[in-house]
């Protein structure tokens, strides 16, 4: 499946969302880069076509355990090992993906602990 195409105020949203996250990691003294990511689509053949646009941004972190993706919807933070997060709460994604009190935070989805 391909990732929906993004409004540029959405893509925008995320992007400061994640940025947020950064900024959080970097306190902690976690590395991470901050994308943002564009379908390109060539039409060569006719025919109907997919749009090409911004796709959702994504974090790559360097955490303790390994490389970890994150991306967000504007509601949670999703990291590539599947856990969810609140958006809202940066600091608390940061425990998590440093293991501080990971195990701790509840997953944003289910309200279980990882």
């Amino acid at each position: 499946m391909t990732p929906p195409i993004l409004t540029g105020a959405e893509a925008g949203r995320r992007m400061v969302l994640l940025a947020e996250l950064r900024t959080a990691l970097a306190t902690a003294g976690i590395r991470s880069t901050l994308a943002r990511t564009h379908r390109l689509v060539l039409r060569g053949s006719p025919g109907p076509c997919e749009p090409s646009g911004l796709t959702d941004p994504a974090l790559y972190i360097d955490a303790p355990a390994g490389h970890v993706v994150a991306t967000t919807d504007g509601v949670t933070f999703r990291l590539s090992s599947g856990a969810q997060y609140p958006a809202a709460t940066p600091p608390a994604t940061v425990a998590a993906i440093s293991g501080s009190g990971g195990a701790e935070l509840p997953d944003a989805t289910t309200g279980a602990c990882p």
